[in-house]
């Protein structure tokens, strides 16, 4: 695995084990960087980043390469952060980048909410659905955050749509990759409220 453009373009990464994660192909990672930095909502210099879920760390190494000024990994599972934290070593803007070893659904409060997030759990286990409304609670994602969320082309994403507005949205093979932003009503709802439009929509 390699970064695919920016100023890091062409530098290797170490994969954790891959029966741990499912990491994103340099051609889908190319085509997400594509869509990105030719869209309206999204600007990359100078964005600060969220990489959930991060394993490799490749997402948020790519938003780096590519403009972004502060890029903060989540990685729940030892091992694999001990890799992560190894490919964050090979960048000379170390100081931009923060690794945080903890599940996604407890991290503390951010001082800001983050330009873009990238969503990218394990399959079919739905933890997409529980991150993103603790994350808005948290302050990491607001009205303004551009979230990437990947998933399996058969993953039923309506709990997502109850409160996100679809930006984008595409195919690769077997997996789908769309562009969100919260809903304008949703701006204005309690934290509360959202969770309960994700477990009624999952219910239903």
């Amino acid at each position: 695995m390699r970064i695919v453009g920016g100023k890091n373009r062409g530098r290797k990464l170490a994969l954790p084990d891959q029966a741990y994660t499912r990491p994103t192909t340099d051609r889908i990672r190319e085509a997400i960087f594509n869509i990105l930095c030719h869209h309206p909502e999204i600007d990359l210099q100078g964005a600060y980043v969220l990489d959930a879920f991060a394993g490799s760390g490749a997402l948020g190494l790519e938003a780096l390469s590519r403009g972004a000024t502060n890029v903060t990994f989540v990685e729940a599972h030892p091992k694999i952060a001990n890799i992560l934290q190894q490919n964050l070593k090979l960048f000379p803007e170390s100081d931009q980048l923060h690794l945080i070893i903890s599940d996604i659904r407890k991290l503390k409060k951010a001082a800001r909410a983050m330009d873009l997030v990238f969503l990218d759990p394990p399959y079919g286990k739905g933890l997409e659905f529980q991150a993103l409304p603790y994350l808005v609670e948290q302050n990491w994602i607001n009205s303004d955050t551009v979230i990437v969320y990947e998933t399996e082309v058969q993953t039923d994403i309506a709990p997502l749509l109850a409160c996100t507005a679809v930006l984008d949205e595409r195919r690769y093979g077997g997996t789908k990759v769309y562009l969100l932003k919260l809903k304008k009503k949703m701006r204005k709802l309690s934290v509360n409220a959202i969770r309960f439009y994700f477990c009624y929509c999952r219910a239903v």
